[in-house]
């Protein structure tokens, strides 16, 4: 990941788990997860994924339903993705991504204390 970062020419993104939970080294900004996100969406099954609202997956031979949390895909128009997160140090996060008349929007919130700020 952090040869990829290196790739796009982020300087301020270094990885250290692949999970994302706060460590000292392991950190982004606003701006750079907008790069990366914008980088993913080209990804044509990663783009697929995020805009995903509720799917079924079967392990072990039974069936769970698993629902995307980020609240504003399926009830603001254009919205197609991407990711949810909190952590104690980022509090609650959301990149999401609009595309309306052919333009994509990237907007990302950090350090929102509640769910409901985050997605206002």
């Amino acid at each position: 990941m952090n040869k990829k970062a290196q790739e796009l020419g982020l300087k301020n993104t270094h990885f250290v788990t692949p999970h994302g939970l706060d460590q000292d080294e392991h950190y982004t900004t606003a701006c750079e997860l907008a790069i990366i996100t914008d980088y993913a969406l080209n990804n044509s099954k990663f783009a697929q994924i995020v805009n995903t609202k509720q799917t079924t997956i079967h392990i072990n031979g039974n069936s769970k339903e698993i629902s995307n949390t980020n609240e504003l895909l399926g009830n603001l128009n254009g919205v197609d993705g991407v990711k949810t997160g909190f952590t104690n140090n980022a509090g609650r996060c959301l990149v999401t991504s609009t595309t309306r008349n052919g333009h994509r929007i990237i907007c990302v919130v950090l350090g929102a204390d509640t769910k409901k700020i985050r997605t206002r």
